[in-house]
């Protein structure tokens, strides 16, 4: 077990490393929260329309730190791991961060200006973070298991698709 820890986190390039661990960590601390009943970050930090009306403008980005359940966390770790550190490789720590910060940004400005519904979780940043796959190398031809050979840009359109019929299909 130890190698297989080692050989992972050798893997994770240092700004989807940092990344992760404050994901992970700001989750940890809201699962606390509610088990303790002391604080509810879901309230403080969730992209909100009347609270960033009222001036809490933090919302529109801190909302995809806070990931709204175990599966939503580990399905985002896994898409940040695939494609923020492939991604990273290709920017630098810097220009990572701030993709991750405008795709989040971007998606909860237009969720607060178009809805008035809570939202939480890193599913628009890991959208961004594939759309991001797509631009650096769409034309790159890649074996997937279960599809077999075809271009990163259209297994980037099957996974958005797929995406987009689970979000529809499960009301969300």
């Amino acid at each position: 077990m130890k190698h297989f820890w080692q050989r992972f986190t050798a893997a994770l390039t240092p700004g989807v490393r940092v990344l992760l661990g404050l994901i992970a960590l700001v989750y940890l601390a809201a699962v606390a929260g509610r088990l303790t009943h002391s604080f509810d970050l879901y309230r403080w930090l969730a992209a909100s329309a009347p609270e960033f009306w009222h001036g809490q403008i933090w919302r529109i980005v801190t909302y995809a730190l806070l990931p709204m359940g175990i599966m939503n966390f580990l399905m985002n770790a896994v898409a940040l791991i695939l494609f923020g550190s492939m991604l990273e490789r290709h920017w630098t720590r810097g220009e990572f961060w701030r993709f991750c910060a405008v795709a989040a940004a971007g998606a909860g400005l237009a969720q607060v200006v178009l809805t008035s519904v809570s939202l939480t979780g890193a599913a628009p940043m890991m959208f961004g973070l594939l759309a991001a796959w797509a631009f650096v190398s769409g034309h790159e031809t890649l074996i997937f298991p279960i599809f077999g050979p075809m271009t990163v840009r259209t297994m980037v359109l099957v996974l958005a698709t797929a995406s987009l019929l689970i979000m529809f299909f499960s009301a969300g």
